[in-house]
């Protein structure tokens, strides 16, 4: 896909592949769906945390005390993402990102709050402020808007047109799921997460049905011993069997998904023929079932490295704009992102934040519906596949 429609995905590092293997709680309780509302104003020098009287924080469902899967197999394609710009029916809210992720800190952060880490230089004090119940995603809440400034207003818009014909899509295949809209309680879930590749160029531009017959080419990257350059080497492994981004300790609390405890990923994107990778530390997925082969309420939560997300980007900022191959262009937009750094991860994946220490990890939430497609085969794993030229190379787009 062209970074013009993907950088908002690129940026969430949801986009193709993922959010995968990850996360329990994070320090707070919750119950139900996970997404308790809950006071976001936070006492000034001090702050709130989630154990503060009357405080509640959106986080994750617990694990329940037992229950057993469904049995069954399940394979839900990303059918649609909201990055932050709107809501779940899709109306334009600024404010929309505060709905969107889970509380990664166990803080609730206002302009005002000290007992943060350190903003990066020049950055506004608006950066650490947290959305509903504490929900961190600066990502939302300070990266969407350059997006839409650079890539249009519509570029959230173009980014599910684009999905929904077949350019790319992410995939989690779960066993034990139960998505007939029961209350399901459940532990010992298992899956693994895929990412999907151009649908579309597979079929000689023809779109997805979105149906078990759909089989989607995935891409090599998450798949053990295997490359976008080289593929698998001509004897293509069970893509299950074989997928690098498990969620071996997976449940279902009264009725939603969660992929299970904490994990790092890295996810390889192709936008406009160029490969960039986001990597997600501590990163999480949940899920409603919406009817029997379809899943609701989809968030995924977790936090980036702010100079590796400036880092990957420099190698694909030419599909956004040709204006963007220029150091001084570029530069512009890397020191905006650098200061939406608002929490913070250690060199082990480890997700804190502590005052008097620099903010450098973005925090991320976004939603996405999900439709379930045909189980993956070795069959349906792509080829060797050959980037195209950067534009800043002289390549087009």
């Amino acid at each position: 896909m062209k970074l013009s429609s993907g950088l908002g995905l690129a940026a969430v590092g949801l986009c193709c592949a993922g959010v995968a293997t990850m996360l329990g709680s994070f320090g707070c309780s919750s119950s139900g769906s996970g997404s308790s509302g809950g006071s976001s104003s936070g006492g000034g020098s001090g702050g709130d945390t989630c154990s503060s009287p009357g405080v509640q924080c959106t986080v994750q469902p617990s694990p329940p005390s037992g229950g057993a899967g469904s049995g069954k197999q399940h394979n839900y394609a990303v059918h649609t993402l909201y990055l932050g710009d709107t809501d779940r029916t899709g109306v334009t809210n600024p404010d929309a990102w505060k709905s969107y992720g889970y509380n990664l800190d166990n803080l609730v952060t206002t302009k005002t709050s000290t007992d943060v880490c350190t903003l990066a230089a020049g950055a506004a004090k608006t950066t650490q402020v947290d959305g509903n119940g504490g929900i961190d995603n600066s990502f939302g809440e300070n990266i969407l808007p350059i997006v839409i400034t650079t890539a249009g207003s519509d570029a959230a818009a173009r980014i599910n047109t684009s999905i929904q014909s077949g350019s790319f899509t992410v995939m989690t295949v779960i066993n034990g799921f139960d998505d007939t809209g029961a209350k399901t309680n459940a532990t010992g879930l298992t899956g693994v997460l895929l990412a999907g590749g151009s649908y579309a160029a597979a079929h000689d531009g023809g779109a997805p049905s979105w149906d078990t017959n759909t089989h989607w080419p995935i891409v090599p990257t998450l798949i053990a011993g295997c490359t976008p350059a080289a593929g698998c080497g001509g004897t293509n492994p069970d893509p299950i069997g074989a997928a690098t981004i498990k969620f071996p300790s997976a449940y279902q609390a009264n009725g939603t998904f969660v992929n299970g405890s904490p994990a790092s990923l890295s996810l390889n994107l192709s936008i406009g023929g160029q490969s960039l990778t986001v990597n997600i530390s501590s990163a999480l997925i949940t899920f409603d079932p919406k009817q029997p082969g379809a899943v609701t309420n989809g968030t995924i939560a977790g936090t980036i490295v702010a100079s590796d997300l400036v880092n990957q980007l420099q190698g694909v900022a030419g599909s956004i704009s040709t204006s963007l191959c220029s150091g001084s262009a570029f530069n512009s937009i890397a020191q905006q992102i650098l200061q939406a750094a608002d929490i913070i991860i250690d060199s082990s994946g480890n997700v804190s934040n502590t005052a008097g220490t620099a903010c450098n990890g973005i925090s991320i939430g976004i939603g996405f519906e999900g439709t379930e497609i045909a189980i993956p085969v070795a069959a349906d794993i792509e080829g060797p596949q050959t980037p195209k030229p950067s534009p800043c190379d002289g390549g087009t787009d």
